[in-house]
């Protein structure tokens, strides 16, 4: 019993230091040097991933821009609660060329399948190009937490911000904003 509360002690400690590393800008201080703190600045290492198309992105061909990366699923409820803000977020980016939004599907074979991610975007109308992750970028590079999970990486390549969880718009182009 005793090693149980120990467990859950430690869980709870974890999530809530997570949390305080979470979401840091969704507070707005309206001081930029404040902001620029948060830029946690550390090199994301290169890596490719394919679209269901077989086209292949490369981090490093992405230099120069702002990078949007929202790790997701078709059986985690809140990522495909918070897709109808990304395509948004999508579009916006298309028009103002401030970031690069990309969908990264955590295809696991069982529970997250390319069949699946594919059908559940096109029924939903969602054209964010979704690049398709066996765990080498989720979990191998990010080690992430839960799902859903959006990172923001500077035009350097250096990884500024992340939130797990959903994330609105809103939260994202703050993040952008502080990456640029």
């Amino acid at each position: 019993m005793m090693e149980k509360r120990l467990i859950q002690l430690l869980v709870l400690g974890f999530l809530v230091v997570l949390a305080m590393g979470t979401g840091a800008l969704a507070q707005d201080s309206g001081d930029e040097a404040m902001e620029e703190e948060y830029c946690i600045k550390v090199l994301v290492p290169d890596f490719a991933l394919s679209t269901v198309d077989g086209e292949t992105v490369r981090l490093s061909d992405l230099r120069g821009k702002v990078v949007v990366l929202n790790f997701w699923a078709t059986w985690c409820p809140y990522c495909v609660m918070e897709l109808p803000e990304f395509q948004a977020l999508h579009e916006e980016l298309q028009e103002s060329g401030d970031a690069v939004l990309f969908l990264v599907d955590q295809i696991d074979g069982e529970w997250e399948t390319v069949e699946s991610g594919t059908a559940y975007l096109a029924e939903q109308g969602i054209t964010i190009p979704n690049l398709l992750d066996y765990g080498t970028v989720g979990n191998g590079i990010f080690g992430l937490p839960g799902l859903p999970t959006t990172v923001v990486i500077d035009a350097e390549g250096y990884l500024c911000d992340y939130v797990v969880g959903m994330a609105s718009k809103d939260i994202v182009l703050q993040m952008i904003e502080v990456a640029k």
